[in-house]
């Protein structure tokens, strides 16, 4: 056999491998890929910094858009059936698919838990790292603490598959903002991204690329929110010692 037959002929075989290979690696982790997966991330609690600016997070908002065939894995997506159960939206974290990238069934938040309550518990550690206190109903100083809300425009992850590997991904978008009356909005974007290639797309690696990716929230939330909150926190007390110094000088 010629030479360079013997080449393309080798390399078919080894395309061949690495297609079987791909298939058994898929159809070993993902025996249930079809049917519907349960994950339960939690994000670690953190206790509040003794002193420091004092900020409640008032409300979370999920605002996720949800595609029934989206053209990019990215793209939150659930079966047309489940596409309008908001409960079910509120917990919907990833989406498996096959060799060829096809959809599958999807994975959730156990029941009682979503999206919103990981992203305020990720926002909340995160601020508090970055020496924020963050006040719950109850607390002695809530009422007077400046109100902040999230809205959530990216929250998922997803997975693609490979010749000799599949790589899973995970990435967050959520803008945070202030609006104090009589004073300027403040806000700003956080972002949370995490990858990891593999064998196999099993549980476990699901979970490891979800808890690094919150992580990674965590992390900008800690950077990059530290300027803004304390300087939102000056605004809201500004009128409050203007008053108060006016009264001092008055006869």
């Amino acid at each position: 056999m010629h030479p360079k037959t013997q080449s393309l002929a080798r390399q078919r075989r080894w395309q061949r491998i690495g297609l079987l290979a791909a298939a058994a690696m898929l159809a070993g982790a993902s025996g249930c890929a079809t049917s519907r997966g349960v994950l339960d991330i939690r994000q670690p609690s953190l206790a509040n910094p003794a002193t420091g600016p004092a900020i409640k997070i008032v409300e979370v908002r999920d605002q996720r858009k949800f595609e029934v065939a989206p053209n990019q894995p990215s793209i939150p997506s659930l079966k047309d059936r489940d596409i309008g159960n908001k409960p079910l939206r509120s917990r919907a974290i990833a989406r498996k698919r096959n060799t060829y990238g096809a959809a599958l069934g999807d994975i959730l938040l156990p029941e009682g838990r979503t999206v919103e309550q990981l992203t305020r518990e990720a926002l909340t550690a995160g601020l508090r790292e970055g020496g924020i206190r963050v006040v719950e109903p109850g607390d002695v100083d809530y009422d007077s603490a400046v109100p902040f809300e999230a809205d959530i425009e990216k929250f998922w992850s997803w997975f693609t598959p490979g010749f000799w590997a599949i790589t899973l991904e995970f990435q967050s978008e959520v803008r945070v903002s202030s609006a104090v009356a009589g004073l300027s909005p403040t806000a700003v974007t956080l972002h949370g991204a995490a990858s990891d290639s593999g064998q196999a797309a099993t549980g476990g690696a699901w979970q490891k690329v979800m808890n690094a990716g919150l992580a990674d929230l965590v992390r900008d939330c800690r950077e990059q929110p530290s300027p803004v909150v304390p300087a939102v926190v000056a605004q809201a007390r500004a009128p409050q010692h203007a008053v108060a110094e006016a009264s001092a000088l008055a006869p």
